[in-house]
């Protein structure tokens, strides 16, 4: 039986990322910060997430707060929600149903609050695995396109 678990890491130090360094197969410069950016919020609000399958790194993920505007066709009042900001797969571990179960992971540790991504290049990925597109009001296609865990309306 595969044995699927999120651990959620804390940066020893500002400006530095908890993800270990070398491993190939990730997109470095999501997971690794520059001298400009801290990785995380004093408030605890950003969350650095581990998929692992069988104890062996699969996914990552950073999620934070969101207030979700009414930019959004069908979304008239603001909604709090969690926003994926990073969502990766290892490169050997893709198309292999494990960004679907991470992503069923994360919506059942956050069963109350709707996620977000908004989708750059991946919009394909998303609606696979049935989250809702909501397109922009002002019909903006240079905006990432905006899929979320569950239906929401306001």
């Amino acid at each position: 039986m595969t044995l699927f678990e999120l651990k959620f890491l804390e940066p020893a130090k500002d400006y530095t990322s908890p993800f270990p360094h070398d491993p190939e197969g990730f997109t470095d410069t999501w997971w690794i910060p520059n001298i400009d950016m801290p990785y995380y919020d004093d408030l605890g609000r950003t969350k650095l997430i581990q998929f692992l399958v069988d104890h062996v790194e699969v996914g990552r993920a950073k999620i934070t707060d969101w207030c979700l505007s009414t930019a959004y066709i069908g979304i008239n009042s603001e909604i709090n929600t969690k926003q994926i900001w990073f969502f990766e797969i290892h490169q050997n571990a893709r198309r292999k149903g494990y960004g679907t179960e991470f992503a069923k992971q994360l919506i059942n540790i956050y069963p109350d609050v709707p996620l977000i991504a908004f989708s750059e290049n991946a919009d394909d990925f998303w609606s696979r695995i049935g989250w809702i597109y909501y397109p922009r009001k002002d019909g903006d296609k240079h905006c990432g396109k905006l899929f979320i865990s569950k239906t929401v309306s306001s």
